[in-house]
């Protein structure tokens, strides 16, 4: 399949990435940056799967451009800053925008676990640090989840909890009504679930918490 990915650098899109081109798809990195685009030994070896594109996601022509020719769409933009933001919820806005007159209809979305009706599954601790020290986060997933909502796409949001780094596990629990257990999972469990999503269509049109 060919599929596009946004925020292809961060840890968690550039594990997609990763997975994606494994699992055999053509996949094309919309990214700030192109020199920060890398990838692992197993990925690097089948590098001639992967295409480049320098851009930003604010821009909606060059999202457009993006989407050319695709099939698919992955988003996992996100900001390390804890200030405000709105590269979430205005850069998705634009990807369905662009989705939508580039007739490309499958978008799954990296948003966190705590947002919508997730919020029930944390721990008080969790829910405390999300509405604190995260809020900006939080409001930013919140519009993001709300722009992908209106849409008429075939839409899946995945909702990780506490992202870590390393080898993936292979041992997660991914749906709706999911209660975490240590409030972790590895990026690199994020994206092989995503990429078994992108297979299979098994949660079209539903927001699912995916923790060990």
């Amino acid at each position: 399949m060919k599929v596009v990915v946004f925020g292809a650098t961060g840890k968690t899109g550039r594990a997609i990435v990763e997975r994606a081109l494994v699992q055999g798809h053509e996949v094309t990195a919309f990214v700030r940056e192109p020199s920060k685009m890398t990838l692992g030994n197993e990925a690097a070896s089948v590098e001639a799967r992967l295409r480049i594109i320098g851009g930003d996601v604010f821009d909606v022509s060059a999202v457009k451009q993006a989407l050319k020719g695709q099939e698919a769409v992955i988003c996992a933009l996100g900001s390390n800053s804890l200030a405000k933001t709105t590269v979430r919820g205005e850069g998705t806005s634009n990807i369905v925008l662009a989705m939508d007159e580039e007739h490309v209809d499958r978008l799954i979305v990296v948003s966190a676990m705590g947002t919508g009706e997730s919020w029930s599954s944390l721990s008080f601790i969790n829910k405390l640090i999300y509405a604190t020290i995260l809020r900006s986060s939080r409001r930013d997933h919140e519009a993001q989840e709300a722009v992908v909502k209106r849409s008429s796409l075939n839409w899946t949001i995945v909702r990780p909890s506490g992202l870590t780094e390393g080898e993936p596990t292979g041992s997660y629990v991914i749906g709706e009504s999911i209660q975490s257990k240590s409030s972790q999972i590895a990026c690199a469990d994020v994206a092989h679930a995503i990429v078994k999503e992108l297979d299979e269509d098994a949660f079209v049109r539903m927001a699912v918490t995916i923790t060990n």
